[in-house]
């Protein structure tokens, strides 16, 4: 790629995120570009067990020093375009599984500033420094009611409650549309919770005194509102995070909102049923994270006709994701480059899902910084969908990055192809 993409520096600084957690920002500087990424930041209870750390046996403030001292001496005169190289020196450096040592945030920021740093000094935006074979547009999953670890107060217990604009044409529609059902749902909620104060979770998604089946009444109500006014069609998903209602000791699915416990079984007909009640597109992370038995039976059961999706089952893993694809257990996945720890290990991970028929879908942390990288990603690795909210400035960030990127593409700008039928 030439001198111009050599790194020459390498700066790290302590940022907030949007729940004023501290994190890391990484600057990487070549002869003529800059790279700049800021980490974000799994809330407790919701990081998955099989992810790498955040910040692993060292912590921040010495992750802070490690870039300074470590990494920053191992990068200085590499190509950042060797992407590959450049995240071989990382895992020498932390010398363990998952990054254990110094956290997959401080990796994955530097991992990220050195693409983006060799994307600027090549005069290309990141989606196309990054492509396979083309790049295509995610359809947004919108958290529109939130609940579980993101919220506090009385809320729905499962995580995320979310409406897919699935007849959208474009970006923008869906988008827009998205928008549209947040602002419909605030106002049903103002009649059907007394107590709802227009509060927000950690994702900007509506906090309300509402089990999970009401709060599905709700966002169908919605839902519909919109598609009348605007004629864009919706289905709804859940993301249960259900590792946070495991009982490991009863062996139950403790729901406290509504004080029932769910066997494994009784939690396998209670999916298929709110599935078919509301014509589910989506369920992700139903069963906690070391079930693959009970993903695999959901997705015979309901598995033509809605995503089954694995975040915490697989944590972005490429090994518990092979495990996940021949055991038949999902049939799309999340992917979060923090949980692995470098771009390349991501895009490789990425790579073998799709090879193996899943669908991906790129997604923010509930902690969220102002970087727009994961809308890039999403378009480069032909991901499905991108789950970033639908409101907030460090979500709005990412869309609004994707609409930038549809501009540019312009005719070329086509939605993904799901591999499950919308309608």
């Amino acid at each position: 790629m030439g001198k111009k993409c050599i790194i020459r520096e390498v700066h790290a600084r302590r940022v907030f995120d949007s729940r004023g957690i501290p994190t890391i920002e990484v600057d990487v500087i070549t002869d003529s570009g800059l790279g700049r990424n800021a980490a974000p930041f799994g809330a407790p209870g919701s990081r998955g067990i099989y992810e790498a750390s955040a910040y692993g046996s060292m912590g921040l403030n010495r992750g802070l020093k490690v870039v300074e001292k470590e990494i920053a001496p191992r990068l200085r005169g590499i190509d950042a375009a060797d992407t590959n190289l450049c995240d071989t020196i990382l895992r020498e450096i932390d010398n363990s599984e998952n990054f254990a040592r110094i956290g997959g945030n401080t990796s994955s920021a530097t991992s990220i500033a050195i693409a983006k740093a060799a994307a600027n000094s090549l005069g290309l935006p990141l989606y196309q420094f990054l492509s396979e074979n083309g790049p295509t547009l995610p359809y947004p999953l919108g958290n529109i009611i939130g609940g579980g670890a993101h919220s506090t107060g009385p809320a729905p217990d499962m995580q995320e409650h979310l409406a897919i604009p699935v007849g959208a044409a474009n970006m923008t529609t869906a988008i827009e549309t998205n928008i549209m059902v947040h602002e419909e749902t605030g106002k049903i909620l103002e009649q059907a919770d007394p107590n709802f104060t227009g509060g927000t979770d950690d994702e900007c998604a509506w906090a309300t005194n509402l089990n999970d089946y009401q709060a599905l009444e709700v966002l169908s109500e919605a839902c519909a509102a919109v598609t009348k006014k605007t004629g864009v069609s919706f289905r709804l998903g859940l993301d249960l995070a259900a590792d946070r209602l495991w009982d490991t000791k009863k062996k139950v699915y403790e729901y406290k909102r509504e004080n029932i416990l769910r066997t494994t079984e009784e939690q396998i007909t209670y999916m298929e049923d709110l599935v078919n009640t509301f014509n589910l597109y989506y369920v992700e992370d139903p069963f906690h994270s070391d079930d693959f038995a009970a993903f695999t039976e959901l997705k015979k059961r309901v598995g033509a006709r809605c995503y089954v999706c694995g975040d915490d089952l697989l944590a972005t893993n490429k090994v518990r994701t092979e495990q996940g694809i021949k055991s038949g257990a999902i049939n799309s996945m999340i992917i979060k480059v923090n949980q692995v720890g470098t771009i390349t290990g991501t895009r490789e991970t990425n790579r073998y899902a799709q090879s193996g028929g899943l669908d991906t879908v790129i997604s923010h942390r509930s902690g969220e910084t102002e970087d727009h990288t994961i809308a890039h990603l999403g378009v480069a690795w032909k991901c499905v969908g991108i789950k970033t909210g639908v409101i907030g400035g460090e979500r709005m960030a990412k869309l609004n990055e994707l609409l930038r990127i549809e501009q540019q593409l312009g005719i070329r700008a086509a939605m993904a192809k799901p591999i499950i039928n919308a309608e």
